[in-house]
């Protein structure tokens, strides 16, 4: 495989994991504004601004990991690559697999310098 094939493939995989990551936490939460208020449980306005500060969150973790990815520098620019894996591994079996592909791609076409 070609970096560049790598690269557009890890790009992908990020993405999708954006996507998919944000799709859940807006279903989440108009399944929580469906369910039976309780006093403890966000609700309303307060619960889609939570969620949209989530997802906004999310974006952000997925972007600048796709700069980590690229990144052949230290852990100061490559951590939210590696937060954003150790996120995604837990998720058996697709975020396992997404996971460990993104391990595969980063070693095998972006090692760590020096």
């Amino acid at each position: 495989m070609r970096m560049e094939s790598a690269d557009r493939l890890a790009k992908i995989i990020i993405g999708l994991q954006a996507v998919l990551i944000s799709l859940m936490l807006l279903v989440t939460a108009w399944f929580m504004q469906q369910g039976e208020a309780t006093e403890q449980a966000l609700q309303g306005p307060l619960l889609w601004l939570f969620m949209a500060l989530l997802v906004a969150a999310w974006l952000w973790l997925c972007r600048r990991a796709w700069y980590g990815y690229l990144s052949s520098q230290g852990m100061r620019v490559q951590w939210p690559f590696w937060v954003l894996v150790a996120v995604q591994l837990p998720s058996f079996p697709l975020g396992t697999i997404m996971g460990a592909g993104l391990i595969f791609l980063k070693l095998k076409y972006h090692p760590r310098e020096g």
